[in-house]
């Protein structure tokens, strides 16, 4: 009896050392807006603001000097009134001349009115090692008002880690314009919790069949009673990720209707055409009203604008994009274009300026007979 008290006061004792962590916090009345932010104060230990824009980023100062290997674990107590929405962390570390996106890593937030608390594992970037010497934090990817409570870096333990891998299992997996959506589902550690699932089921399998094998040494029946049992884990597991990916079509549904709701017809439509570049849908607005019908077209943009002729072919119609290589349009739309040939413009030989549709781009005119 003795022996099995001493055995669990030591499990208590340890547990304890365990959840204690160290942790390097940085006061909310230390950071400063760095861009696409507005109304930024602190009251109360409370640091509120809003974002102007999709990418609001404030900056804490630029002496922390904490170790990445000992402190890699980032903790926020965050509230806004956007719900599940991505946030960003960047660091910046001694010898590193700015921030930069491959010093960075993503997250999700959650419901919102509400102070949630999220780990975010820094140490899933490759990057995160050395003094980190700065942080800047982009809370939100919409215009929306934040309130942070506390912003700290922890020490990695069995406590902190849980935590860590149970938010990354709910993390709100975003749906993705595809060709084919492919539902990923959720990870640990950056890895397919199926890949989990899978071990799971294979070596507890294997050291039943071990066990029961040297007990019964009846193989045939131990199989019988076996396959059974793994039927009914891989039931059990479907389930339980079925019911998982059915909280995101949940959440899904909550972000349409913060999107969309109470908006006009247009506003609706503007924002179902690529919510970051809505303004794609004004543009080809103003495009319809100075092109001719039936006018045949061909549309310019950028280099990784997916998707966006097949919103023109659907807002343009009767005016028809070109179908074949060989055909020649009469007239050339170009969206964009600072972000095309270095900022000049994209007018083609044999074509001349038609109109100016907003500061989002331009038509022009085929002026010369092929």
């Amino acid at each position: 009896m003795k022996k099995l008290l001493f055995f669990l006061f030591t499990i208590i004792i340890l547990s304890s050392i365990s959840c204690a962590c160290s942790c390097k916090e940085i006061p909310v009345n230390e950071w400063v807006p760095f861009s696409g932010v507005t109304g930024f104060k602190v009251n109360n230990n409370i640091l509120s603001f809003s974002s102007t824009n999709l990418f609001p980023l404030i900056s804490s100062g630029d002496n922390i000097f904490v170790n990445a290997g000992n402190f890699n674990v980032l903790k926020l107590e965050m509230k806004t009134n956007k719900s599940y929405v991505t946030g960003r962390v960047f660091f910046k570390r001694i010898g590193d001349r700015d921030f930069n996106y491959n010093n960075s890593i993503e997250f999700q937030t959650g419901l919102n009115n509400k102070f949630n608390a999220y780990f975010i594992d820094l140490g899933r970037n490759s990057n995160w090692f050395g003094v980190i010497t700065q942080i800047m934090l982009m809370p939100v990817n919409a215009e929306a008002s934040i309130e942070i409570k506390k912003i700290g870096l922890l020490e990695p333990n069995l406590w902190t880690m849980s935590r860590v891998r149970w938010q990354e299992f709910f993390t709100f997996e975003r749906p993705m314009p595809r060709t084919i959506n492919v539902i990923f589902g959720p990870k640990l550690n950056g890895i397919s919790i199926n890949v989990y699932i899978y071990y799971l089921i294979f070596s507890s399998s294997f050291l039943y069949l071990i066990y029961f094998s040297i007990k019964l040494r009846d193989f045939k029946s131990i199989m019988n009673s076996l396959i059974p049992k793994i039927l009914l884990a891989c039931f059990f597991f479907w389930v339980l990720l079925d019911v998982r990916i059915l909280m995101d079509q949940i959440r899904y549904s909550v972000l349409n209707y913060q999107i969309f709701a109470g908006k006009s017809l247009e506003e609706k439509q503007a924002l179902s055409t690529f919510q970051y570049y809505r303004d794609f849908y004004y543009f080809l607005k103003i495009c319809k009203t100075k092109l001719p019908e039936r006018a045949l077209y061909s549309l310019v943009v950028p280099d990784g604008y997916t998707y966006f002729d097949i919103k023109a072919r659907y807002y343009l119609y009767p005016i028809c994009e070109i179908r074949r290589p060989d055909e020649v349009p009469d007239y050339i739309i170009v969206y964009d274009p600072q972000k095309m040939l270095n900022g000049k413009d994209v007018i083609p030989k044999g074509y001349k300026l038609f109109a100016i549709c907003n500061e989002a781009g331009y038509i022009v005119k085929r002026s010369l007979t092929p």
